[in-house]
């Protein structure tokens, strides 16, 4: 017969025993889940998990993230530093109410939900690992300009290939342009969060995340 406590100590001890921490990605596109599970890696110790939205809007992903939160099945162990990424990008045909989807966003990072937000595409966080993103391109342009900077090294570049390791070893610079490029265009916009704010992307948050992670092993 189990006796009073030992559940409880035996919940304890699988926490302490558990040293990934879990990432979960919600996202709908290849090119941004091909890039994010490289995290998942022995010096990260974490476990990227891609999960199927079955949606190509923000706000469906979004709201599908908070509902998958809060399964019972699902155990978002905030101590021990799990966490989840809502990965969008502004598209204002699929995603014409923004602030909608990141008041529910924000309504949710008490219970580690975070957001990928690229503008115009997740491709502008490829661009800047070379160079300053251009201003006011949509995100077919913004693909055709990554596709022109990798093709002395990848000649047939297109979404579904991985440039990863292409970009990897420019990744400071990147992280840098980034928060350069963010603390701009906040003194320029009420929020950065918006359609309007184009070029922009706050994945450095997470790439920042994920190095804290692989700092503390």
């Amino acid at each position: 017969m189990r006796k009073r406590g030992e559940e409880t100590k035996g919940k304890a001890t699988e926490e302490k025993d558990r040293q990934k921490r879990k990432i979960y990605i919600f996202c709908e596109g290849q090119t941004e889940e091909m890039y994010l599970k490289h995290f998942e890696s022995r010096e990260y110790n974490a476990e990227i998990i891609p999960v199927d939205t079955r949606h190509t809007d923000a706000k469906g992903i979004v709201i599908f993230a908070k509902k998958y939160i809060d399964r019972k099945d699902v155990d978002f162990k905030l101590k021990l530093g799990d966490r989840g990424y809502c990965v969008f990008d502004s598209d204002p045909k699929s995603n014409p109410d923004i602030k909608t989807v990141f008041n529910i966003l924000n309504g949710y990072k008490h219970k580690g939900l975070h957001s990928i937000f690229s503008n115009p595409a997740f491709e502008v966080w490829f661009v800047l690992h070379f160079q300053e993103a251009p201003f006011g391109k949509t995100a077919e342009q913004m693909k055709q300009v990554i596709k022109g900077l990798v093709k002395d090294k990848c000649s047939d570049y297109k979404e579904t290939i991985d440039i990863y390791n292409i970009l990897l070893p420019l990744q400071k610079d990147a992280l840098r342009r980034a928060r350069i490029l963010h603390n701009a265009q906040r003194k320029v916009y009420n929020t950065v969060y918006s359609h309007e704010c184009n070029p922009y992307t706050d994945i450095f948050d997470f790439i920042d995340y994920m190095n804290e992670v692989k700092a503390d092993n």
